[in-house]
């Protein structure tokens, strides 16, 4: 499933419009709060694999952390560029272009102490060399987050929110879904796809949770969009992120796992 730079280059506006909506920020509050449950160290190195425009990477470097972005597409880090010099922390931010493949040639000597893979494994083909990669990059006892579509959440997206009763039925088995974001097909998986892959890359999972656990199933963007019922909204998606059941029907999954074996084979 090839996907060049410019599948991301060229809906660049169409991104930006989907982060700066509620429930778009939301994936990224919602995603960071989970990995402060996990990881607590000071002035760490930071590599945010696919990281856009820099939603991620600001924050942490806001906190004064060193943080290398790389992302596929120029248009993006050119985007990123601009977004952490009006943060002021350009200074605090590398960028880099590549995908994870790239990471073993253009950090050869660097282990990071936390590395964010978010919304980018459902474009990979090979999970399990994409996250043995970016394990080889951390550090003994470093995190890895990672951030996904989760295919629980497709059928229910599509009978709750588009009314789509035999699109919803189809979903069940599929093994690709289309993102409307970037108008691509990606890869349809879970938690549970990334258990094998994480443990033969010597890390252990120590928290999973789910994004955006009911957001997605409203169907009235309009009333999503008043600060009072969102702000019910994020409270309550909080309190479900961490939850089973609800977290298993989120419309992104999230893992985050620590490195605990240094020599990691192949």
């Amino acid at each position: 499933m090839p996907h060049t730079s410019l599948t991301f280059s060229t809906h660049l506006t169409a991104f930006k419009e989907n982060q700066n909506t509620p429930w778009g920020k939301l994936r990224y509050d919602v995603g960071m709060a989970n990995i402060q449950k996990h990881f607590h160290a000071r002035n760490a190195q930071v590599l945010d694999v696919g990281g856009g425009t820099g939603l991620d990477a600001i924050p942490f470097a806001k906190q004064g952390h060193e943080v290398a972005l790389l992302d596929y597409s120029g248009e993006m880090i050119e985007e990123a560029k601009r977004s952490a010099e009006e943060a002021g922390v350009s200074d605090r931010i590398t960028f880099h272009q590549g995908d994870i493949n790239s990471i073993p040639t253009l950090f050869p000597n660097t282990r990071f102490d936390l590395i964010l893979c978010h919304n980018v494994l459902q474009y990979v083909d090979d999970i399990n060399t994409a996250i043995k990669t970016m394990s080889k990059a951390l550090k003994l006892n470093g995190s890895l987050s990672i951030i996904a579509v989760n295919r629980n959440s497709e059928p229910y997206r599509l009978a709750l929110h588009q009314l789509d009763l035999d699109g919803a039925l189809a979903s069940l088995d599929a093994d690709m879904l289309r993102t409307a974001v970037f108008n691509a097909d990606v890869h349809a998986r879970s938690v549970e796809d990334l258990r094998e892959p994480l443990r033969a890359a010597g890390c252990s999972i120590e928290g999973d949770y789910g994004i955006r656990c009911v957001c997605d199933y409203i169907q009235n963007d309009e009333i999503k969009n008043d600060p009072a019922f969102f702000a019910k909204l994020e409270k309550l998606e909080y309190e479900l992120s961490g939850r089973a059941p609800f977290k298993n029907m989120a419309k992104f999954f999230q893992v985050v796992a620590r490195k605990e074996e240094q020599n990691i084979r192949g």
